[in-house]
């Protein structure tokens, strides 16, 4: 099976979930906020200043297929999801043979993703995904007086790098997001099989 990640534009969501919906493919969604490699988006406001926002609200669908489906399913979220401008977002599969990049996803302390930000930054590396999560490490959950949490806040991470790239984004989570306490967090590193860009539709970053 193959795995494809699908980050687009949150105003797109809808007609996505239609096209998945209308033609019986499974998905899950989250909402998101997300921004490309050139680290935000620039617009005009009413003061006819441009103000830059770091980040942009972004639906990620993740969705399962056979390999022979996955070029006609890439095909079809691209013609879907496109607008043509900055902003349009990425298609991501693993799992479909060879590793082209890689996909790091971070588990990490929410009050530490500025901190991350800014080391990912200084290491180059503007492009990145995050959103919300709920999650608990090998301890089973945290006791705090006489109050016992199973579950703890957390922010997931993710960005997509070529292959020579990997440890500059290892070493800014591990710098970034480190108390030596536990609860820090987990990064995980997977193959890239292919990666797409929506509003040109082509493959690569």
């Amino acid at each position: 099976m193959v795995e494809i990640l699908a980050a687009v534009r949150k105003e797109k969501s809808y007609e996505l979930r239609k096209f998945f919906t209308d033609n019986g493919v499974p998905y899950v969604a989250w909402n998101v906020k997300g921004r490309g490699k050139e680290g935000g988006f620039k617009y005009r406001g009413f003061i006819r200043k441009k103000i830059l926002l770091p980040f942009l609200p972004k639906t990620l669908f993740c969705l399962w297929c056979k390999e022979e489906e996955a070029d006609a399913l890439v095909k079809s979220i691209l013609e879907v999801a496109h607008t043509g401008a900055y902003g349009d977002g990425k298609i991501f599969l693993l799992g479909k043979g060879g590793s082209v990049m890689k996909l790091v996803k971070a588990v990490l302390r929410p009050e530490k993703v500025p901190d991350v930000i800014r080391e990912l930054e200084k290491r180059g590396i503007k492009a990145m995904t995050l959103w919300d999560v709920f999650g608990r490490g090998k301890e089973g959950g945290l006791q705090a007086g006489e109050t016992f949490y199973d579950e703890l806040a957390k922010t997931m991470v993710m960005v997509a790098v070529e292959v020579g790239k990997v440890g500059d984004v290892i070493e800014a989570l591990s710098k970034g997001a480190h108390t030596g306490a536990y609860g820090d967090g987990k990064v995980f590193v997977m193959d890239l099989s292919e990666v797409w860009t929506i509003r040109t539709k082509s493959r690569g970053l």
